[in-house]
Parts: structure tokens; sequence; C-alpha cells
């Protein structure tokens, strides 16, 4: 059996994101707000900006949101098995669709089932950010609804597509600051799966899923100061590491904030999973987008200068990562929405073909594909493009191996399937 992983993306409808909370994290400083809120290189670009095409690309994105989840799951397939029709014509699509015979077809490869994780993220408010609103609820708890809705799509697919390639393997949302520590408890104790197995073939099994998602935008910080915060993202941290199970954590400074950017990108900094690591140094931790920065004000100390001088444009939050990867064994990335413009990873092949043997095979001993649909769709036409532009990348046929299904299946704890 062979394994093809996409270790990143997001399925939800318009009731999961807590939009008030969006509108809050705007509350900030006009300079903030055009050095972080509106980065060009980001989403913003002279394609996007044309009025008919913005409002195709918006509307386009929003036809992921609009629909129950198990329908995206399908629209997700269907779009690799060719059945929509681009009305762009992009540079990027495939000459066959990926999916045919019954197989997905990549690079002259030919895999047998796709092991797909959609990240659950934690939309929930705490009792403080709550009561800025006139509108107050008294609900704060966002995530279970979620997780069972997701839940419910994987059993609908499940059952509408017994002979379809997705195997889904869920990463839970939790932000341990909005939530107390009996919650916590309850919720890893519940949903989540440590028996390191696969489950059986299109079922889904009474802990459903397999890792945890951690968003630092959304008000999370990772090693914080106050006890009570910091006794319950210990909690969290320490489960992880004594079941082996995985944890991924947004690492680009953009996305979906909840508090204003400066915040958001302290608590997003690898620097900061350093201190944890440092407490829970086999904690399995992927540090999702590889760290890309993309604010006008995010490159301009001195060594991301030299960087730049050197035709090296990657960030500190990059060289960051890189560190923690000879650091600790089980430091992770994925290429999830940096890979929609190709130039990113040209210049991640540069960048490795610079290390020594050693260094550059140990680098990508711990790269994963990902994609981040549906948000990508800011940027690409869709599923398959995405999955077009990583096809055209300078990386080997064996390192493509590596990124789609032994470091993935490394960090899910299935070494066993490794072929």
């Amino acid at each position: 059996m062979r394994y093809f992983s996409d270790t990143h993306f997001h399925v939800m409808t318009m009731l999961e994101p807590n939009f008030a909370s969006f509108v809050q994290s705007l509350y900030t400083t006009p300079q903030e707000f055009l050095t972080a809120g509106a980065p060009q290189n980001y989403i913003f670009s002279p394609k996007f900006l044309k009025g008919s095409t913005l409002l195709d690309i918006i509307s386009n994105t929003l036809q992921a949101f609009e629909r129950p989840i198990a329908d995206t799951f399908e629209m997700m397939e269907d779009d690799l098995m060719g059945k929509f029709t681009s009305p762009m014509k992009e540079k990027y699509a495939p000459n066959e669709p990926y999916i045919r015979g019954g197989k997905l077809h990549f690079r002259g490869k030919e895999y047998d089932k796709m092991i797909m994780i959609p990240l659950v993220m934690d939309f929930s408010q705490d009792k403080e950010e709550r009561e800025k609103i006139y509108y107050t609820f008294p609900a704060e708890d966002k995530i279970t609804p979620y997780a069972e809705a997701t839940i419910k799509g994987m059993e609908e697919y499940y059952k509408r597509r017994p002979e379809g390639l997705f195997e889904f393997y869920p990463f839970l949302g939790i932000n341990p600051k909005v939530h107390s520590k009996e919650f916590i408890k309850h919720h890893l104790e519940r949903f989540v799966n440590t028996t390191h197995k696969m489950h059986d073939v299109h079922s889904v099994p009474d802990k459903p899923f397999y890792g945890i998602k951690f968003y630092p935008p959304l008000n999370f910080d990772p090693f914080p100061d106050d006890k009570e915060e910091m006794e319950k993202a210990e909690l969290v941290y320490t489960f992880l590491e004594e079941n082996g199970v995985p944890c991924t954590t947004h690492t680009d400074d953009q996305g979906f904030r909840g508090v204003e950017a400066s915040l958001a990108w302290k608590y997003t900094d690898p620097k900061t999973w350093r201190k944890v690591l440092e407490r829970h140094p086999s904690l399995r931790l992927d540090f999702a987008h590889f760290g890309q920065q993309y604010a006008v004000n995010a490159n301009t100390n001195f060594k991301s200068i030299q960087a730049r001088l050197q035709g090296d444009l990657f960030s500190p939050w990059f060289r960051e990562i890189i560190s923690l990867m000879f650091d600790y064994p089980n430091v992770y990335a994925d290429l999830s929405f940096s890979g929609c413009d190709r130039e990113f990873y040209v210049r991640l092949f540069t960048y490795l073909k610079k290390l020594t043997t050693e260094e550059r095979a140990h680098i990508e001993d711990r790269i994963m594909f990902g994609s981040d649909f549906s948000i990508n769709l800011l940027k690409v036409e869709s599923y398959t493009q995405y999955y077009s532009i990583f096809e055209t990348t300078p990386f080997s046929d064996y390192e493509y191996e590596k990124f789609l299904t032994d470091n993935p299946l490394k960090f899910l704890s299935f070494e066993n399937l490794l072929i």
C-alpha cells in the first residue's frame, strides 16, 4: 500500500470561525494595520487587485465555506479527478487528472490511499474577549461542535464514497487559555487517539483525532507567564509527549487573528516554542508554513538583509525552525500555503543545496507536504493547481517520497507502514 499525504488543510463552514474576534483584532494603530494587516506578498498581488478577478477569487474561496464538510471533502476529491474546468486557464495544470483508475498519480508514481489531515481550529473565546461587545452569549466553546461536525463529515464521506481515496486523520484544535483544566482533560481523553495505529479503511474510530492543532494568533501564548495558563498548556504538552501524539502550530505572520498583530507575532515566533521544547524535548511538533514572514516590517533585521543580498529570502522564523530541527528529534515543518508560489520551493531548494550532505538530509527528513486548502484559494485557483505547482519543483523523486510519504508517516508514528 502506497500513501500520499496532505498534512495540513482546513474544511469549515461559516458556523465555525469567530468573525467577531477577527474584527476585534483590527483594533490597532493605522501603522500596524498597514504593515501587518495588508501585506502585499501574502495575498494582495496585481492579479488579485483587478476588480472582476478579485470578486471571482473571493467567490471561489467562499464556495468552500458554503457547503457541509462532507461536500467539501467530495469537492476536493472531484477536483483531483478532473471534474472541474479552469475558467482562468492558469499556467499550472496537470495533463491528466491526478486521480484516475482508482489511484492517485503523481510524478510517475501511483498511490493507493491519501492520508488527509484536516486541522480543526479552536475559535473559542474567553470571557474577557466576549465582554467587549454588546451581543454576548454565555457559550464559549466553539471547538466541540466543530469537532462533531468534522466527525459527521468524515462519516458521510465514507458512506457516500466507499471507493474514495481519502482516509482522514484529523487534528483537534485546543486553545488552553480559554478552557478549564477539566474541559481540556475531557477533550484529550474523549477525542484523541493514542494507539499509533491506522484505523480500519473508511471508518471513524471512537477516538478520531490523531493530533492537536495550536493557533497562537487566536490569543494562545505557548509559554505564558501566568501560572494558571502555564499549567493548562503543560497539561496538553505532557499528554502529547507521554503518548507520542503529534501537534501542529501555525507559523507565519498572517492568517486568522484574534489579537493585534504584534501580540500574535510574539506568540507565533518559533523562539517561544524553544522554551516548550526545553521542557518537552520529545514533543512531535510541526511548524506549519515553515515560518514564512510576509509583513512589511518583518524582514528588516541584519540577518534577513544579509540573506536577501545573497539571494536567500528566508526569514528569521525559518532559520529558527531549522535550528530547532537540529536541536530536537521530532521537529518538523510543512509546506502549506507557502507553496502557493513556486518561487518558495526554488528558494528552499537553493538553500538546501548550500548545506552539507548530512545537514541537507537531516532537514529533508523533517519536511512534509501540506496544502492549507481552503485558505489557499486566496492565492491559487484550486486544490489541483496547488498540487500542480508542487509537482514542478526542482526536488528529486526521492525527496518527494520523503515529503509526501515517509516523513508524514513518521510524524504520525506510523513508521511500520514505510516501504
